[in-house]
């Protein structure tokens, strides 16, 4: 997977995200609680790749 795949999957994570927080409205865009779920989804992204690729790495987030 390269860099760009990387990018472009989190992106589209984050407009999921982006998209049910509009539709919902359970939390502020642009919060800190906005924020931290950005990072939990960014994570999810690199775990799924690590183990589409069959790796198992610690992310940057759990090196911490």
């Amino acid at each position: 997977m390269t860099k760009g795949e990387m990018q472009r999957a989190k992106r589209r994570a984050l407009n999921i995200l982006d998209e049910w927080i509009k539709v919902t409205g359970v939390i502020g865009e642009h919060s800190s609680y906005h924020s931290e779920l950005e990072g939990i989804i960014e994570d999810a992204v690199e775990c799924g790749a690590q183990g589409a690729l069959r790796i198992n790495e610690p992310l940057e987030s759990e090196k911490d």
